[in-house]
């Protein structure tokens, strides 16, 4: 098996050294653009990798931002009478201050909520994109750039 292998290589060898001994030819102009259309295609796929893991990295950041505000409205309610408290410093002697006070504490909970699931949603969408970015740099780089054969 090694004397086959040796013996195909010297064969592969031989007409390269008859290539060698002639004068070289300067590349053609399709391959110079071919050439610089690669290179092109690697600078472009270097930045589209970086730019879609900054974009990805931005929507981690801001997802833990988003779990550490839920952790904290969290450990606000697992206090015990946080709504009442609030409640009782707002509401005044009246029924429509009681009903006023009612009304501010649950629609600032209740907008804290809607806050936290939609910056989430944002968050998860950002980070998917920044994934999507750098996945597509590979195939998308490659067909824009380097010229058909």
């Amino acid at each position: 098996m090694p004397e086959k292998l040796a013996a195909s290589s010297s064969r592969d060898i031989a007409p390269q050294s008859d290539v060698a001994s002639s004068s070289p030819q300067p590349p053609s102009e399709y391959a110079l653009e071919r050439r610089s259309a690669r290179r092109a295609g690697v600078r472009w796929r270097r930045a589209s990798r970086w730019t879609g893991l900054l974009i990805f990295a931005l929507g981690v950041a801001l997802l833990a931002f988003v779990f550490s505000n839920a952790l904290g409205a969290l450990k606000q309610f697992s206090q015990p009478d946080y709504l009442s408290q609030q409640f009782n410093r707002i509401a005044g002697d009246t029924i429509q201050s009681s009903i006023q006070a009612a009304v501010v504490v649950f629609g600032s909970e209740f907008l804290r909520v809607l806050y936290l699931l939609i910056l989430g949603f944002i968050a998860s969408a950002l980070a998917a994109r920044g994934i999507q970015f750098f996945a597509a740099s590979e195939s998308v780089i490659d067909e824009a750039v380097v010229p058909e054969d």
